[in-house]
Order: structure tokens, then C-alpha cells, then sequence
């Protein structure tokens, strides 16, 4: 029996469509879009897209985790040369070029005229957006490495001398700051009622301020793994959701898992890589894995913590997956709709059926009041009888669902985007069917690597080299972490491959 976890909020989603979409947002001003981080668009551009101007910045390498930011007709892009570039958003022209004294990693900010960005030499930057112009600029006891806020006039952003800053936008001046245990390699977000700033230290507590005078208004329990770098925390209706890397190396907590699942589900056909299951199936499997996660609490990955106070709101039945050395990618949520989408683990969740690697990464749709999971199950059918459908039934390349490799998830109205090394993936929740979006696996968005010029046994080096192109990334390859893209006045911005890709649907 297929399990499907689109068809329920179908028509509500859609009704929310029709009502919420306005003209086409002109702006891509923050991280995911927002201050809490959904990763949703109101609008997406249609298929098939075409490149209108592309940016190649190898040479000095950006952040993989950090997206392009777009505001008052400029895309903004910093490098680890220390380079913050400004093109115009249309045309990909240059307008202007700033140089930090440092690696700037992560995503800036565009408020009100101004763009915020973070470099690792020790200061948090005003720039006027038109030209560039250096307003003020804040300096730290050590680099930063993560995006900031901008919110009521302050500049939110932790740095890794373990203080988080509270910066006057006005002035540069602090506002005020607070001390963590440990670097914060975290980029903050704002509760939804404004009133509030959440963010995850090094010391793996998440820490939630008062935006007015960064009074304390909760610090949460320590919670399991090595880190919680390059993300952010996603802030919706009252919940916080977290994600860490296991304490584990990746290959062998996705081996282990794996096996323990197969294990449970009592599976003895010819196949385990195709189980099948029914609804009862997946909720037993799931209850399953949440006192695995009680027993085994160092496995745990995927914090649900409630606004109010940082408690945990519920265990949710989630392992880790899709992720190269780096935390779980984050969930993506639909404010349309209510639905919050993640990567899981699952016996019966039939995407990858020995195609892909690491078998039993797929997608769900977590319920906000108990943190079950349904699960959301692509729409080919089987071409075996009495198999479940699995990846060998599905267009190869179209939709990314790889557990040893990072792919991050966005969403738009009726549709769920994968991002992965090479190429935007998208999944119809109408009709389950998936589809390439953009781009090429193993391509870096189409234009180097393997899957231009073959594997290094193929002579791929040596082509690469012909044609004067690098051939891998040593910052990027289908690791650690992996942006979204940015959507602004039509067009998609694709941050990879130390490239920046300006695309817009062909007319």
C-alpha cells in the first residue's frame, strides 16, 4: 500500500495559494527569506528555467551555506578572499566591490538601504546598498562566521568568541551582548512575535534573548551532538526546531540505523531495500524510533523546542539523514498551508531503492502537535509486481534524496524544492511526480566536475584542465552544508560551486 502524505492538505493549499500571492516579491532580504527561516516562496519561477547571467568566483571561493541576497535591485555575494560583491540584479553587472580584512562565510543582510555582512576578521559591516560606502563598522574579540539579523533598529549576530552582539544599525554602536560557552557558528533567528532572538552556541544550548536589552529569557538543556554550525533555527507557530550532527562519524550512524530499521520491520522477502508498509506500519515504526531516541539520546538530531520557555515540545521519530559531516538540514514550512517538511529516515519510504545511496532517506510532513511524521511518497508506480515503488521506478537525477550527501529543502505553493551539489530537484505535491529544475548532478549547477568532464579515472582532471576549468571545489563538493536559492523580482539566484547563477523561466 502506498502512504502518501501530499494528498491531505491539497485543497487547503491551494485555496492559500490563490489568496496569498500577490506581485512578485522584489527582495530576497535574509536568510531563507525570512527572520524564521522558512525557506518558502510565495512565487516560484516556471520550468524550464534559463541562465541570464552567471558569476564564477572559484578563485576565491564563497560559503556553500550561504544564499544570495537581494535587495534595492542588487544581488549581494561575499567571498572568502574577503570580497562583498554587488551586481545588479537584472543585468549581473557589478555595481561596486568591498574588500574585508577576512573569509566572509555566510549570507548578509539588506534593510532599509543598508546591507549587513560578517567577515571573519573580527567586524560586522554597515555598507550604504546603493554604492557601497562603508557606514560603520563593529569589531569583535574574534571572526565571524554566520549571517545577521537586522530587527528593530539592532544588528543581531554571534561571533567566535562565543559573545552574542546586539549592534545599533543606526550607529554601529553595541546595544548590548551576551556570553555563551563556546563559539556560535549559528546564524540567529526572531520569534514570531518579534520580541524575541533565538540562536545555538558551540556549547549546544540554544539561547533565547529579549531583542529590547538581551535580558535572558531562556537557555535550553544541553542538547546531543558536535555541532550545530552553519544553520539557523526554524521558528514556527510557538515551536523552535533544531538541528545538530550526530556524536557519530555519518557513515556509521547511517549504517547502524539502516540496519536497525530493516531489523525492526521483521523483513525476510527478497529485497529489504523494498519494504512495504502500510499508515499502522509507520506509526509503529515511529514510536520505535522515539524511545530509540530516549534510550539513545546521543543520537538525536532534531530538537522541537516550544518558544515560550525552550522545553522540548515532543521527540520527533527523525534520524539522522542528508548530511555530509554536518547537522540535518533544517525543516522548510509552508505559513500558507501549516506544513512544516523534513528529511527522515524510513523502512517504507521507497525513494531510494538501491538507485541512490544509503537507502530509506525520504521526506515527511511533521504534525506540530505530536511530532509524527507522515510521510510524503513520490507518485510513480511500481514496474514490478507486488514491489513497492522505489528510486529504479523514477527519472534518475530529478530529485535529490542521497543520506551521505547534503540536500537542503525549500517549498512554494503545491511544491517541494531539493538543493543539492549540482541541480535544484522538485517534487508536484499534487501529483507526486519529481523533475530536474535546474542543473545536473556532480555538475556544481552544470559547468564543472565530474559530471562535465568524468571521474579522475575517465581523464577528468586532465579535460578539465584543457578547458581551463577547475574540476573539483575543495570548499564544496556534496558537503557540509548547502544553501537554498533565493527568489527575487522573477528570477532565482543559485549559490554553487563558488558560483553565483542568475536564472528566469524561458519565455
Amino acid at each position: 500500500m502506498k502512504i502518501r502524505g501530499w494528498a491531505s492538505a491539497l485543497v487547503l493549499g491551494f485555496i492559500g495559494f490563490g489568496a496569498s500571492l500577490s506581485a512578485l516579491a522584489a527582495d530576497w532580504p535574509t536568510l531563507h527569506g525570512n527572520p524564521q527561516r522558512h525557506g518558502y516562496y510565495a512565487e516560484f519561477p516556471a520550468h524550464p528555467l534559463r541562465l541570464v547571467w552567471r558569476k564564477e568566483l572559484y578563485r576565491e571561493l564563497t560559503g556553500p551555506r550561504a544564499e544570495v541576497i537581494v535587495g534595492g535591485g542588487l544581488a549581494y555575494m561575499g567571498t572568502y578572499a574577503g570580497n562583498f560583491y554587488a551586481w545588479d540584479a537584472v543585468t549581473g553587472e557589478e555595481r561596486w566591490k568591498f574588500q574585508a580584512g577576512g573569509p566572509i562565510g555566510h549570507s548578509p543582510m539588506y534593510d532599509a538601504g543598508k546591507v549587513y555582512v560578517a567577515s571573519m576578521d573580527r567586524r560586522l559591516y554597515a555598507l550604504d546598498a546603493a554604492n557601497g560606502r562603508r557606514l560603520w563598522a563593529f569589531e569583535a574579540e574574534e571572526g565571524f562566521w554566520s549571517a545577521p539579523l537586522v530587527h528593530q533598529g539592532k544588528v543581531f549576530c554571534g561571533a567566535r568568541d562565543g559573545w552574542f552582539y546586539a549592534v545599533n544599525a543606526a550607529d554601529g554602536t553595541l546595544a548590548w551582548k551576551q556570553r555563551t560557552g563556546a563559539p556560535i557558528l549559528n546564524s540567529p533567528s526572531l520569534t514570531e512575535d518579534g520580541q524575541r532572538v533565538v540562536v545555538v552556541s558551540e556549547d549546544m544550548h540554544v539561547y533565547c534573548w529579549q531583542v529590547a536589552d538581551g535580558r535572558l529569557a531562556w537557555r535550553s538543556r544541553k542538547l546531543a551532538g558536535l555541532t550545530a554550525r552553519d544553520y539557523f533555527p526554524v521558528v514556527f507557530r510557538g515551536l523552535i526546531f533544531v538541528t545538530t550532527t550526530p556524536v557519530k562519524d555519518f557513515h556509521t550512524i547511517l549504517g547502524e540505523n539502516e540496519q536497525m530499521l530493516v531489523r525492526r520491520a521483521g523483513f525476510a522477502g527478497k529485497d529489504p531495500r523494498y519494504i512495504p508498509g502500510t499508515p499502522e506500519d509507520v506509526e509503529r515504526e515511529q514510536a520505535f524510533i522515539v524511545e530509540h531516541l530516549r534510550k539513545h539520546p546521543e543520537e538525536q538530531v532534531f530538537y522541537a523546542l516550544r518558544a515560550s520557555d525552550g522545553e522540548e515540545a515532543w521527540v520527533a521519530p527523525i534520524l539522522y539523514t542528508g548530511g555530509l559531516h554536518n547537522p540535518l538540514t533544517p525543516p522548510c514550512v509552508n505559513p500558507e498551508t501549516g506544513e512544516v517538511f523534513t528529511q527522515l529516515r524510513s523502512a517504507y519510504g521507497t525513494w531510494d531503492g538501491g538507485g541512490e545511496v544509503r537507502s530509506y532517506t525520504c521526506f515527511g510532513k511533521i504534525n506540530l502537535a505530536n511530532g509524527r511524521v507522515t510521510l510524503v511518497q513520490h507518485g510513480y508506480p511500481s514496474r514490478e509486481v507486488g514491489r513497492p515503488p522505489g528510486a529504479k521506478d523514477m527519472p534518475w537525477m530529478c530529485f535529490n534524496y542521497i543520506g551521505d550527501e547534503t540536500q537542503t529543502l525549500s517549498c512554494a505553493p503545491g511544491r517541494l524544492f531539493s538543493n543539492h551539489q549540482g541541480f535544484l530537484g522538485e517534487l508536484n505535491l499534487l501529483t507526486g511526480m519529481v523533475r530536474n529544475f535546474y542543473g545536473k548532478r556532480d555538475t556544481y549547477g552544470g559547468f564543472y566536475g565530474a559530471g562535465n568532464f568524468g571521474w579522475e579515472n575517465q581523464g577528468g582532471y586532465e579535460k578539465a584542465r584543457a578547458a581551463g576549468q577547475p574540476y573539483g571545489l575543495v570548499n564544496e563538493w556534496h558537503g557540509p552544508a548547502r544553501a537554498i536559492v533565493s527568489v527575487a523580482g522573477g528570477r532565482v539566484f543559485f549559490p554553487v560551486g563558488s558560483q553565483v547563477l542568475c536564472l528566469e523561466a524561458t519565455p
